[in-house]
């Protein structure tokens, strides 16, 4: 009887039940496991570095009190210390005044500006006056007081930078009253367009125009000094440029 009949072919190398094949699993399981541990140490590794690069959240400066020296208030019979600064390029500087004398003496903060403790040479911008003044704890404005004979009264001012080419103060810096005040037509200068700034951002229906324009008013002091540079308390190498 004639026809073709399928005989059974030899096993295939591929076969799972090939001796080949049993030998190959164990490698092939144990090359799978080496590349799973590499790529798993390769990811730890950049863990690390992508946590490097997110960027951290600000965080406000710590306010820090210092207990600095008196030292005499340009221009009237009474004495003033830094005791706390809260800010950077611009903030709140916290003083005291005292009359150690025996009349009561008028006291306005217009002109007066502060020096940082330390080299002039490299030391942070120095900080002026702007604006109003407050009683510590009382958000009353004033631009005059009254120093009563032997008080003492804490006194919180705005401030600006006023050296646009050194870097930006801390809560870290000691500063010291300036022996002079700044000149009588920078300091209307300043005053008048830092009006002008506070005018604008009343007008945008702020509720608070002052803080709302402290980016502004810092601008404008920048501006106002360094059009007409005039020489101050505390200057150094950093002011050879500015020297006209």
């Amino acid at each position: 009887m004639s026809g073709h009949t399928a005989s059974s072919s030899p096993s295939s190398p591929s076969s799972p039940s090939s001796p080949s094949s049993a030998r190959r699993n164990p490698l092939v399981a144990l090359l799978s496991l080496l590349v799973l541990l590499i790529g798993g140490t390769a990811l730890a590794e950049r863990a690390p570095e992508r946590q490097r690069r997110m960027p951290r959240p600000y965080v406000e400066p710590t306010p820090v009190r210092h207990e600095t020296k008196f030292g005499a208030v340009p221009g009237v019979k009474l004495e003033m210390r830094a005791v706390q600064y809260d800010g950077s390029t611009n903030g709140r500087l916290h003083v005291q005044i005292r009359n150690s004398g025996k009349t009561a003496q008028k006291f306005s903060a217009q002109g007066l500006y502060f020096v940082p403790e330390g080299d002039p040479d490299s030391a942070p911008q120095r900080l002026g006056a702007v604006g109003p003044m407050q009683i510590a704890n009382d958000s009353k404005e004033v631009s005059e007081l009254d120093i009563a004979p032997g008080a003492t009264v804490d006194v919180v001012l705005d401030v600006f930078c006023i050296d646009s080419h050194r870097s930006s103060p801390s809560p870290q810096n000691k500063f010291n009253v300036g022996v002079k005040r700044m000149p009588k037509e920078l300091v209307q200068t300043i005053e008048k367009r830092a009006d002008q700034a506070v005018d604008a951002a009343r007008a945008e229906g702020n509720a608070a125009p002052r803080p709302a324009a402290k980016s502004s008013i810092q601008g404008e002091v920048w501006r106002s000094r360094d059009s007409k540079w005039i020489e101050l308390d505390g200057e150094g190498k950093q002011e050879v440029g500015k020297k006209k």
